[in-house]
């Protein structure tokens, strides 16, 4: 069983940090949330979601429910977290789960495999330029997304942000270049 979870130090960059509410709900999230899909009352509860409610997260966090409603607002605004509820329960899915948190094969692989890696050294330089040349046209492609759609209010920049992230090619981006994207459109 896994027993940890990885954390970036980009989490001190990140655009909730400084709100002690939010920052505490969603580290809580992060370590409740499913590392492998489970079965759960012949519903499968996938890897990084979780089944909760707002008075058992008040509760297991120390937030008031009023606070811990506010904190799960701005995680599903910003496009971090998508809660499905029902009249019993509610399912919590972090959207960029894998993202933030490796699974231990990855890690193991990537350990045992360091002799091969240092023989492929340079394979994989021309690799990752290729790949940093990619992002770049990737992440061109959303700026130029984003300066189409011209937000000018709140409400418009955020809405442009939630298509931005709905296109496949989103993934492809990196942390920093996320980052940056969405200050770039925030900013503006």
């Amino acid at each position: 069983m896994d027993t940890w979870i990885s954390l970036h130090r980009k989490f001190l960059e990140w655009q909730w940090y400084k709100n002690q509410n939010v920052k505490i709900l969603f580290l809580h999230l992060l370590l409740k949330a499913n590392y492998k899909d489970n079965l759960w009352q012949d519903i499968v509860i996938k890897r990084g979601q979780l089944i909760t409610s707002i008075k058992n997260l008040a509760k297991e966090t120390g937030l008031t429910e009023q606070q811990t409603k506010t904190a799960l607002s701005k995680l599903k605004l910003t496009n971090e977290i998508t809660i499905k509820t029902t009249n019993k329960y509610s399912i919590i899915t972090i959207v960029k789960y894998n993202l933030y948190q490796n699974n231990n094969k990855e890690i193991t692989n990537k350990l045992t495999s360091k002799t091969t890696n240092e023989q492929q050294t340079n394979n994989k330089q021309i690799t990752t330029n290729n790949n940093i040349n990619n992002n770049n046209n990737i992440y061109s492609y959303f700026i130029n997304k984003s300066d189409e759609k011209n937000p000018k209010t709140f409400y418009e920049k955020m809405k442009c942000l939630n298509e931005i992230q709905k296109d496949n090619k989103y993934s492809e981006l990196t942390a920093d270049e996320e980052y940056s994207l969405r200050n770039y459109v925030l900013m503006r």
